[in-house]
């Protein structure tokens, strides 16, 4: 048999010193990976040496964050500029609603007015168009005039404020059903002002309780009233295409 070359045999140390290496390299994974099944998830996400991870404590949302209140939107939850509450003197842009609950008293003393007198103010009802084409949204209104002599203090906030609408006698929605909670909002109102509170109706029923209702309104004529506290307003006629 013919002896093969030295370089022959130097290859072989070669190859075999190579596989050698991949083996080694192969059992140390397979180790690691073994000895990574019993190590406690918390040693590596915290990099602390100890393994004793600090805690992360989430505080739980408060009882005013992501309320959802199902059904047909409530004065509080109209989104826009087109909202109850958003009383502004006989001007087209309304202002941002109050958000505390000021006592009558106290109230009065800021404003330096005196509380209205039940003969002062009048209120009226309203809408932006006598007629509306199918896909637009009707804005209701509620004005009030102080027909006094002197600037006086009201309760305009959305807790005094309620937005009707029928057909004939079928009562289609109101802005009580859903309305969770209502804000005060004492205003100072001077004599021959007017001041506007709107809301768009989103064309959909409501029942009280904000319980769930199946059937939507049709076209047709329809009819708004709206009342501030104990004050009535005469109603006012719209119609849906």
């Amino acid at each position: 048999m013919r002896p093969q070359s030295p370089e022959v045999y130097r290859r072989r140390r070669i190859v075999a010193l190579v596989l050698l290496v991949l083996v080694l390299a192969l059992v140390v994974g397979l180790v690691g990976w073994i000895i990574s099944l019993f190590r406690p998830a918390g040693d590596e996400q915290s990099g602390n040496p100890g393994g004793n991870a600090s805690p992360s404590v989430t505080a739980p949302a408060s009882p005013t964050e992501a309320t959802v209140t199902p059904g047909p939107a409530s004065p509080t939850e109209a989104t826009g500029t087109d909202t109850p509450g958003t009383i502004d003197p006989a001007s087209d842009e309304p202002t941002a609603d109050p958000s505390d609950s000021a006592s009558p008293s106290a109230t009065e003393a800021s404003l330096g007015a005196t509380a209205c007198e039940p003969g002062d103010l009048v209120i009226s009802a309203a809408t932006d168009r006598q007629s509306y084409p199918e896909g637009e949204d009707p804005v209701l209104e509620l004005r009030v005039d102080n027909t006094g002599d002197e600037p006086c203090a009201a309760n305009l906030g959305t807790s005094q404020q309620v937005f009707t609408v029928y057909s004939g006698s079928d009562r289609i929605f109101s802005t009580q059903d859903c309305q969770v909670e209502g804000d005060d909002a004492m205003m100072e109102i001077s004599p021959d002002d007017q001041e506007r509170s709107r809301f768009t109706w989103p064309r959909v029923r409501s029942a009280p309780g904000c319980a769930e209702v199946g059937s939507e309104p049709r076209s047709g004529t329809y009819r708004l009233e709206v009342s501030l506290g104990e004050l009535q307003a005469q109603p006012v006629s719209f119609t849906l295409q």
